[in-house]
């Protein structure tokens, strides 16, 4: 996979942290500097742990030979993940559920932390199919670090001055991402025609 095929998968998966974001940014009043380095700490270490436990587990079936032809089989398998995970993010984006505002003093990790751990879960199911097609490990931390302090800068403030109703938006366009590589595979590398 090309860099910029990486940087799109990531983008478009941590748009979920982005809307996660946006509706904390939504409930306080500011946002303090130190708030936003240990915001954007917390989010890159949990993303970067998530990622690697998908990346190293499907290593390790790799290394046992479940898999006789990892990379054509992978490139198919990636290609269809991606285009699950962009349709999740659309079905998140049509739900549209109910969110209980209330303004706080400051953001509390753990109720964000919560929230990214449950899509990381996606971050992780990205880092096994990019396992799969034999993706080097070294500068996707690059990408995840600088991407998901990106998505947490930008959530929080969109939240703040603009309040959550963006969220929308932003799984729309993650889901757009995705599509995108996952059509992009089908048809220069599974279907050879591009």
């Amino acid at each position: 996979m090309s860099l910029i095929e990486n940087l799109l998968i990531i983008a478009g998966i941590l748009l979920d942290v982005f809307a996660a974001m946006e509706i904390q940014g939504a409930m306080v009043a500011h946002i303090r500097k130190r708030t936003l380095v240990i915001a954007c700490s917390v989010v890159a270490i949990i993303e970067l742990t998530f990622y690697f436990a998908g990346y190293a587990g499907c290593r390790a079936l790799l290394s046992q030979g479940y898999f006789d032809d990892p990379l054509f089989y992978g490139e198919e398998i990636t290609a269809i993940v991606l285009a699950a995970l962009g349709v999740r993010l659309v079905v998140k984006a049509i739900k549209r559920e109910f969110i209980q505002e209330h303004l706080k003093e400051s953001l509390k990790v753990f109720e964000y932390a919560r929230m990214i751990v449950m899509s990381s879960i996606y971050t992780a199911i990205a880092g096994l199919t990019c396992a799969l097609v034999g993706v080097t490990i070294w500068h996707l931390i690059i990408i995840i670090v600088v991407i998901s302090i990106v998505m947490v800068v930008l959530g929080l403030y969109t939240g703040l001055h603009f309040g959550f109703e963006n969220k929308t938006i932003a799984y729309v366009a993650g889901a757009l991402l995705l599509w995108a590589v996952s059509l992009e595979m089908l048809l220069h590398r599974i279907l050879n025609i591009i």
